[in-house]
């Protein structure tokens, strides 16, 4: 048998430490020097997509299709229930996005702020058992949550999913708070409880604590891949410089490590089965073929 390239077995043993790392603890991981100096922009998207496709397979970010998203101020509004806050410089509080792994390769980070904030999901659902297990219980059943037209023909403006959810020991969290109270504008989705409510004051007064979250400086050339079941993140407002401003690529990618999740979630996702192809959001009737399939066996 003829030997294996060293370069191989190198890429090989680096990508299993990723997946290991990205599926159990610590849910991230954090990549620097990325190659980001490439005077074509376009080698450095390729060797970022290249490593995406070691990890899984991209999924779609929004209803234009995009693969690859450029994270920058376009001016959006993040009040507004059409825009994203990916196209803003505001404040992004504590949330997940509709994939498995979350990708951020800062290319040119902020004149200032823009800081990267990460906490342990089942470290803030273990503090709530601890300490408010009445409140934790309602954050255990659906919540509705506002899917801002992005939703496919056919279905319904809002869908209704817990912020924790526990599948043959398959942990997986939720929590957009924006999008839960955003879904109280469809006359049809369930009028929130005053004690579903204080569930949510209880989850973000402990993201307020000293010492929960881990700030992190993302660096040009830094690239953080998160476990979006596992870790909420967030990110400080930012101000631009003169010149470009601040510029993070982003890849969403279906997972091989990823867990089982609930039913609730099917109609988000389009699949539930841990390291199956699901998630993303994508242009109207777009819907892949490929959903439900092992992540593994997708070429």
């Amino acid at each position: 048998m003829a030997p294996r390239p060293v370069g191989l077995e190198l890429t090989e043993a680096f990508t299993a430490e990723l997946h290991s790392r990205i599926a159990g603890n610590p849910g991230f991981a954090v990549i620097t020097g990325f190659p980001v100096d490439a005077t074509d922009p376009r080698e450095t998207e390729m060797a970022y997509w290249f490593l995406g496709l070691l990890l899984g397979r991209p999924v779609s970010q929004s209803a234009k299709g995009d693969l690859l998203g450029r994270v920058e101020d376009r001016g959006a509004d993040i009040a507004s229930p059409v825009q994203r806050g990916y196209e803003s410089s505001a404040e992004l509080p504590f949330h997940v996005d509709r994939t498995d792994v979350i990708g951020l390769l800062c290319v040119r980070p902020a004149a200032s702020g823009g800081l990267s904030r990460l906490v342990s999901s089942r470290t803030v659902h273990d503090l709530l058992l601890a300490e408010r297990p009445e409140l934790l219980a309602e954050l255990r059943r659906p919540y509705p949550n506002d899917r801002r037209g992005e939703e496919q023909p056919g279905q319904p403006p809002w869908s209704g999913i817990p912020v924790f959810s526990q599948v043959d020991g398959s942990f997986a969290t939720r929590y957009v708070r924006r999008f839960i109270e955003g879904s109280q504008r469809h006359p049809d989705a369930p009028r929130l409880t005053g004690r579903q409510t204080a569930a949510m004051d209880a989850v973000d007064e402990i993201l307020r604590r000293p010492g929960v979250s881990l700030d992190m400086e993302l660096r040009r050339g830094d690239l953080q891949l998160i476990n979006n079941f596992h870790i909420l993140h967030a990110r400080t407002a930012f101000a631009d410089g003169g010149g470009r401003g601040r510029l993070l690529l982003r890849l969403w990618l279906a997972f091989a490590g990823s867990p089982a999740l609930p039913g609730h979630y099917t109609s988000l996702y389009g699949a539930t089965a841990g390291g199956s192809y699901r998630g993303g959001v994508w242009p109207t009737g777009a819907t892949p073929a490929e959903f439900g399939r092992p992540v593994a066996e997708l070429g």
